[in-house]
């Protein structure tokens, strides 16, 4: 494997169809919000070329019109971004993240077919595919399309991140972490395709996020990359309930009131208290004040109208509700 800035090869994997897109959505919200630490870890000689200090912007829904496929952006985590090069260059960034599935024969293909439906459209911009997959065991064969005869015909290359590269180099991973909420991401996403047991699954789970205590991440990126981690690695209740447990016993050391993720399952502390007295009023309360909490993040404050409906749902409703955030685009969506 080739090296570059230390870091595994930018040279390794591609895709095929996915098999539960509820992975996707994480993804495409991690890019969003740590674009500039995705590029930096998976991608750091096009890092490079990139003028931060210009705005960038995503674009995908001008991808799914000049792909002309409906279900870009359903089946696959893609984004296309423009950026502004050191040079003051537009650059186009086609970003394909493959998350459950192996690299179909035809990846290669469909990547090209992405890129020169892209040039068509837009013939002065310079275009730059990148590929991420996270489950290749094997990524020499991808990276590379080739069609013609005698030398004559058509060579495309766009540049591939095989995660599984990491695996053998967690530590460096790890250590990585402290300055690159990324890391944190990657760490998670190779967590929870590593066959374990549950308990070595809650090990795993506690071990990724005491890095965010350890680094002393800012609430803000806790909140929202312990949100990725819990659905990446999701656990058994009762295991959920030993982590929040050691986890609580963590903050409480450290004073770092940070373990917000299991709201997603009404863990608060009003939740356990009303356990221990046997009532289902903490726990709904519990579950209720976690989904405003992600509401609020998420979308803004509700509308009356939405918060009546919110404090009359039971609490079956109230866990549908809680785990189809992430993914719900509205407030409105969410509720439906």
């Amino acid at each position: 494997m080739n090296q570059t800035d230390d870091l595994p090869t930018e040279t390794g994997a591609g895709a095929g169809a996915t098999e539960r897109p509820d992975y996707d959505s994480p993804w495409k919200e991690a890019i969003s919000a740590y674009f500039q630490p995705f590029m930096r870890l998976f991608f750091p000689a096009v890092h490079a070329r990139i003028d931060w200090s210009q705005p960038y912007e995503f674009l995908d829904a001008e991808l799914q019109k000049i792909t002309g496929d409906a279900q870009l952006g359903k089946r696959f985590a893609d984004r296309l971004v423009r950026v502004r090069s050191l040079e003051g260059e537009e650059l186009w960034l086609l970003i394909h993240i493959e998350i459950q599935g192996q690299a179909e024969v035809s990846f290669n293909h469909r990547m090209f077919q992405y890129y020169y439906r892209i040039h068509d459209h837009y013939p002065e911009a310079e275009i730059i595919s990148l590929a991420v997959l996270t489950h290749q065991p094997d990524c020499s064969g991808l990276g590379l399309y080739e069609a013609g005869h005698d030398g004559y015909g058509i060579q495309f290359r766009f540049r591939v991140h095989n995660l599984q590269d990491w695996m053998a180099r967690w530590e460096q991973l790890k250590g990585l972490a402290a300055n690159n909420p990324f890391a944190v991401v990657a760490l998670a996403q190779l967590a929870a395709h590593r066959k374990a047991t549950d308990p070595e699954r809650k090990a795993s789970k506690r071990e990724i996020i005491w890095l965010l205590y350890q680094y002393r991440y800012a609430r803000e990126d806790v909140l929202a990359l312990l949100r990725f981690i819990d659905w990446m690695l999701r656990l058994p209740r009762g295991l959920e309930l030993e982590l929040r447990n050691e986890l609580i016993a963590l903050e409480e050391s450290t004073q770092m009131p940070y373990v917000m993720s299991y709201e997603q399952m009404a863990l608060e502390r009003g939740e356990k208290r009303g356990e221990k007295r046997g009532e289902k009023r903490g726990e709904k309360r519990g579950e209720l004040k976690s989904l405003l909490r992600l509401i609020e993040a998420k979308f803004g404050t509700p509308t009356p109208e939405q918060q009546r409906l919110l404090e009359s749902a039971d609490i079956p409703q109230l866990d549908r509700w809680l785990d189809r955030i992430l993914t719900a685009s509205t407030l409105d969506d969410l509720l439906a």
